[in-house]
């Protein structure tokens, strides 16, 4: 995320709850008309409740704020508080949508630290937003934060390249990049061929779109513009590792 000023904005609450979509009819289900993943059930078993598609986050494609590049991570019965535990991260303040990915004053350079925010999506899923950086590539970070639990990766580069990553414990369940389909690793990269295909991806869309529809498919939790917005995140930093470059 571009390091900015930080603003100053009175501490508020997470906003709890999935929220459904006010979209038009071809959008997808509302989260409440349709499992939500719960304990019980496994990324494949939610995947075959889903039917999210491309077309259901072509939504995406206008929210210029995150055009340069971004990073979601889904992460399973991890609290956003604990989600910070898991990566040795500081939160700063707490903050809204348009305060996280708004204009900063960019990061050039080797990067010292990642700026993101985290938030709760529902009872299950917790949410980490990062914009325009490499969060999608510190596996360092991501697979501590996803033991014991399942994590979702979505990530683009500002050069057009991403990674989808599916992760269960540390290890790796699948990883692609979006707009390269056809090359993909992990244990269940084969048996989950036929989600990949059904969400849109590999037939000349918008990668970006059916990835997030993939990432819908294997968490039950559909995302829109509004239920983003609507969020309070915990406006966070943890060290890269990295030294500035002078």
């Amino acid at each position: 995320m571009r390091r900015r000023v930080m603003l100053s904005l009175v501490a508020a609450g997470l906003v709890a709850g999935c929220g459904s979509r006010s979209g038009t009819p071809s959008g997808p289900a509302s989260a409440s008309s349709v499992p939500s993943g719960g304990p019980s059930m496994t990324p494949s078993e939610v995947a075959a409740a889903r039917e999210a598609v491309a077309a259901d986050y072509a939504w995406f494609e206008g929210v210029a704020d995150l055009r340069k590049g971004f990073c979601f991570v889904w992460v399973r019965d991890v609290r956003p508080a604990q989600v910070l535990k898991r990566m040795g991260a500081k939160e700063l303040e707490r903050i809204g949508w348009q305060q996280m990915v708004g204009a900063g004053d960019g990061q050039r350079g080797a990067i010292e630290k990642y700026y993101f925010g985290v938030s709760r999506l529902d009872d299950d899923w917790s949410l980490v937003i990062e914009d325009n950086g490499t969060l999608g590539r510190a596996d360092d970070l991501l697979r501590p934060l996803s033991e014991g639990t399942t994590l979702v990766c979505l990530y683009r580069a500002t050069d057009g390249s991403g990674r989808f990553l599916l992760l269960e414990d540390g290890a790796a369940q699948l990883e692609f990049d979006p707009a390269a389909p056809a090359r993909r690793d992990g244990a269940r990269a084969e048996s989950l061929a036929p989600e990949i295909s059904a969400a849109g991806i590999g037939a000349g869309g918008d990668a970006t779109a059916g990835a997030f529809a993939l990432a819908e498919r294997l968490t039950g939790v559909g995302l829109s513009l509004e239920l983003l917005q609507e969020r309070t995140y915990l406006f966070s930093e943890v060290p890269t590792g990295q030294r500035k470059s002078q």
